[in-house]
């Protein structure tokens, strides 16, 4: 009896061991591997398109951002910068005569000591405007 049972044992064993091995190598299997595998060349075929739709997006991107600055420094060329100079200088100019007419007013009166230059030459049109004030009204005071 013992012989019978190993004998069986054997057997089994014997016919078990290829049944199951040889169930990971049925067409079934191998099937649904490939579709696997198919599927996962698909997504990483879709990745790859994706990346290279958003590299082209980034890259519109930047071309209309390089655009926009372009067009945007074609337009800074009207922004009044020959104005600004034209202004500056007349401001000058006139800054200069003022503090001339306050050295020559004071040389011809004879008076002080030339700190009115000072302060018109520091303050601009403010203080020769103090100046002139000040000077009508000393000469109000000789003429009275």
């Amino acid at each position: 009896m013992k012989r019978y049972v190993l004998m069986s044992v054997l057997l089994v064993s014997m016919f078990a061991c290829p049944a199951v091995l040889s169930q990971e190598f049925e067409p079934e299997d191998m099937e649904i591997e490939m579709e696997m595998r198919e599927r996962a060349m698909e997504m990483e075929q879709n990745e790859r398109k994706m990346d290279m739709e958003r590299e082209m997006h980034e890259l519109e991107m930047e071309q209309r951002r390089l655009e926009l600055e372009r067009a945007h420094n074609d337009d800074d060329d009207d922004d009044g910068e020959g104005a600004l100079g034209f202004l500056f200088l007349l401001c000058a100019v006139v800054h200069i005569l003022v503090a001339v007419w306050v050295y020559m007013d004071i040389r011809q009166l004879n008076r002080g000591s030339g700190i009115w230059i000072v302060i018109a030459l520091l303050t601009g049109l403010l203080g020769a405007l103090v100046y002139a004030v000040v000077r009508l009204g000393n000469g109000r005071q000789k003429g009275a």
